[in-house]
């Protein structure tokens, strides 16, 4: 696959419809979205300079646990769970991507978005390792298909008529205006149901479906 932030390999519309996965799952999760950019000119001849992206609020509970050892079994279900909340948010680009282009998702290459989701997970078993008693912790998300096994929820859930729906509303939105903000996300996505956790136990692979 070509580079989704060259727009002289990419058409538009592709890139709209990755940055609008993104975009749909954080928002899905109930993660704050602060906007979203689609950058229509080569970086290099660009006054601002910044490649298309989009900000969101990253994973939570991580700075809880070794401010609170004593709360251990209450902050590590969590703090996995949002790590895995935060690999979705990053795989949903490139797999929203592959759904636009009729192309197989493990034939896409991710890219940053695998790099940086792969960096996420190895953050939270650095932070296991340097807690008391690490083998008594949860290791789930260390699974040797994790990124595959949560690939497949996602396309389950985003390929289901009414998230197309949303996908196809936020990639509309980028191509008409090329930033959306918070608000504006915020009024796209209004209606869209989100995800309701049942309880704090650690992430369910299909506990969104």
């Amino acid at each position: 696959m070509h580079d989704k932030n060259n727009p002289a390999n990419v058409d538009f519309e592709t890139i709209a419809a990755h940055e609008a996965g993104h975009v749909v799952l954080a928002h899905y999760y109930g993660r704050k979205v602060y906007g979203a950019y689609l950058q229509t000119q080569p970086v290099s001849y660009c006054a601002r300079g910044e490649r298309s992206h989009v900000r969101f609020a990253l994973t939570p509970h991580i700075q809880d646990i070794h401010l609170d050892l004593d709360k251990l079994e209450q902050h590590w279900p969590l703090a996995v769970r949002e790590t895995l909340v935060t690999t979705c948010i990053r795989l949903a680009g490139p797999l929203a991507q592959s759904m636009y282009q009729q192309t197989p998702y493990r034939d896409m290459d991710g890219g940053q978005d695998y790099h940086d989701a792969l960096c996420d997970l190895l953050r939270l078993e650095c932070l296991r390792l340097s807690l008391p008693k690490p083998q008594s912790l949860d290791t789930s998300y260390k699974h040797k298909n994790i990124l595959d096994m949560l690939a497949e929820d996602i396309i389950d859930l985003l390929s289901a008529t009414l998230y197309v729906d949303y996908l196809q509303r936020v990639a509309e939105g980028l191509l008409a205006k090329q930033e959306l903000s918070a608000h504006q996300i915020n009024g796209i996505l209004k209606a869209m149901p989100r995800h309701q956790w049942h309880s704090q136990s650690a992430f369910g692979l299909k506990s969104y479906n």
